[in-house]
């Protein structure tokens, strides 16, 4: 998830910087991301077998890190197939929150909204 403030851009620098600082031996990885935000360093240290511990004062930080740290399950790839062939609708969420609808709320894509109402 990409935002104004989001460390994404700079995700490789902040990687590189802490590896090329840091005093970590391979049998004590553990990776603290204090500032966490959307998770997206805590996921990549979390995706070189560091144990992540994640930490933001925002609410959707830790909705976010929960399932990015916490979640090991594999994605079930026919289910996400199904869900991608569903056909969109105009709903709830197509009428509210998107462009098309003419309600002048961009929250989401026209082709995310109507996926959303139909799933």
């Amino acid at each position: 998830m990409n935002y104004i403030g989001s460390k994404l851009s700079l995700k490789s620098f902040i990687k590189d910087t802490i590896l090329e600082v840091s005093k970590i031996d391979s049998e004590n990885k553990i990776f603290a991301d204090l500032f966490a935000g959307t998770g997206v360093i805590g996921s990549e240290f979390k995706k070189m077998g560091y144990k992540v511990i994640a930490n933001d004062i925002q609410h959707y930080s830790y909705i976010l890190n929960k399932h990015f740290i916490e979640n090991n399950n594999p994605i079930n790839i026919e289910l996400l197939e199904h869900l991608n062939s569903i056909e969109g609708k105009e709903g709830f969420i197509y009428n509210n929150y998107c462009t098309g609808s003419g309600s002048e709320r961009n929250y989401f894509s026209d082709f995310n909204g109507k996926k959303c109402d139909a799933i």
